[in-house]
């Protein structure tokens, strides 16, 4: 008896292939999900980041009076960027020098206790 040669694939071929498919699509919505989720991070810790460096600025550039200079203590303020409300942490501490204020910032996002980021610098009575 000839046999007859079918073009085409068994169905455990098909399995198989199936079977890599969803193997692989796994792995590439895992990596997705990462991406996506660390491009939200990023972009949470940029605009942190913002935040500080502006109220840094402001604090840098009020007028050098003695009204102006901060004496040692904490305080919170808070900020809205775009649609996104940011709570500002102060802490402003005494140096060595009694003319040099050192300002820590710590940025968080809403109530989140959380910080995203932290910022340090220092501001001059004259």
């Amino acid at each position: 008896m000839k046999r007859i040669k079918k073009n085409g694939f068994t169905l455990i071929e098909v399995m198989i292939s199936l079977f890599i498919f969803s193997i692989v699509s796994v792995a590439v919505i895992k990596n997705l999900s990462t991406a996506i989720r660390q491009s939200a991070n990023l972009k949470d810790s940029l605009e942190a980041r913002w935040v500080a460096e502006d109220y840094m600025t402001r604090m840098q550039m009020l007028p050098k009076t003695s009204e102006n200079f901060p004496s040692a203590g904490f305080s919170r303020d808070s900020s809205q960027v775009g649609d996104q409300r940011w709570e500002v942490e102060v802490e402003i501490q005494e140096t060595e020098n009694q003319s040099v204020r050192r300002i820590i910032l710590k940025v968080h996002k809403g109530l989140s206790e959380e910080h995203s980021t932290e910022l340090i610098g220092f501001l001059g009575r004259y």
